[in-house]
């Protein structure tokens, strides 16, 4: 079978790397701003970092009790997840004996143009469209519904004032599209025929047995995970904390802009974003206020327990965390610099080392 692998991180994870690269991107930006002002014989002050705080007392950490979740499969969530995957891979049927409908899949060449000119970024060959998307501008799909296999087409259309491009926004173009292929999409049926269209396998046992397979390591995975996450926050709850609220205030804006530059890049607002998750903007913020401040706390612990165990970074701890990240070790710290993949190496090892050392029901 295919395997998905998809990437599970730490919060604290996310926020050390990501947090890590925002400064260093700002102290970059810095000194090419102050070296336009500076002699040659001057040279930029460096940014002291914001102190987070102490901790004013170090719980237990090593014993605390935790209780693993399960990590059984049921026959219901096995029959889910094949369904997800039916339902992710439908079968496409090549169709010669009628026109395409809303709901095909058409494969066409287009050429986009404006003014009798080709515009950049308006021409493929060989691009497969199912119609009624929406992939397209408004009238392109619902202009290829009716066509037949080997048909030419100009379709004549007008791109939206809002429209990304400024050079298209509101602008008559024409396309000249030619119909390839038309396809017919139906849904998946679990069979022999399924199995090998999809994966190494030959039957329908052999297919289901490998999902279980898959299901059940995704959930050790995600015990292991809850063990280290619980038997962190146990530690956490067991000590306390005078924390700087510049430094959280800081983790907070650093944080703000890494998802507000993330979604600007999907074309999105945050607003528009946080109400996928059903949260308003200002609900968001107050949230991400709150998990600023539980970094800052989960910064000083794990710093604290390094230092009285005695635990160090070493080689090893930075290429667990590259592995993680499915790199390599000196990408990380081109990225993010040399101390962010440093803090999370160390942040790494002392949740290892807690879990060790914890009591697991």
């Amino acid at each position: 079978m295919k395997k998905y692998v998809k990437l599970v991180l730490y919060g604290l994870t996310a926020l050390t790397l990501a947090t890590g690269c925002s400064r260093k991107e700002e102290a970059q930006e810095s000194q090419t701003t102050a070296a336009e002002s500076v002699t040659e014989t001057e040279s930029p002050a460096e940014t002291e970092a914001v102190n987070k705080g102490t901790v004013t007392k170090l719980g237990e950490y090593k014993g605390v009790q935790v209780t693993r979740m399960s990590t059984e499969v049921s026959d219901e969530e096995l029959d889910a997840r094949i369904q997800s995957i039916l339902d992710a891979n439908p079968e496409y049927i090549e169709i010669t004996d009628r026109a395409a409908k809303l709901g095909d899949v058409v494969n066409i060449d287009y050429v986009g143009m404006k003014d009798g000119e080709a515009f950049a970024g308006g021409t493929a060959q060989g691009y497969d469209l199912e119609l009624g998307s929406g992939s397209f501008i408004d009238g392109f799909e619902d202009g290829l519904v009716g066509a037949k296999t080997g048909d030419e087409l100009s379709l004549n259309l007008t791109f939206p004032e809002a429209y990304h491009s400024e050079e298209l926004a509101g602008q008559d173009v024409v396309f000249d599209v030619t119909v390839n292929r038309i396809e017919e999409k139906r849904e998946a049926v679990l069979d022999d025929n399924f199995v090998q269209r999809m994966s190494d396998f030959s039957t329908v046992d052999e297919f289901k047995a490998d999902t279980l397979a898959d299901m059940e390591a995704e959930r050790e995975s995600q015990a292991d995970q809850q063990v280290e996450a619980d038997a962190l926050q146990k530690a956490l709850d067991n000590s306390e904390f005078d924390v700087n609220q510049e430094a959280v205030d800081e983790q907070y804006n650093s944080q703000l802009n890494y998802y507000t530059s993330m979604v600007q890049m999907y074309g999105m607002n945050l607003a528009d974003y946080v109400a996928m998750f059903g949260m308003t903007e200002d609900q968001f913020k107050e949230e991400l206020k709150s998990s600023s401040e539980t970094a800052i706390r989960q910064q000083l612990l794990i710093e604290a327990i390094a230092k009285k165990e005695g635990l160090t970074v070493e080689d090893a701890d930075r290429d667990l965390v590259a592995r993680q990240y499915g790199t390599d070790v000196e990408n990380l710290k081109s990225t993010y610099g040399e101390e962010a993949v440093d803090q999370t190496a160390q942040m790494y090892k002392v949740i290892g080392f807690i879990r060790d050392n914890a009591v697991v029901k």
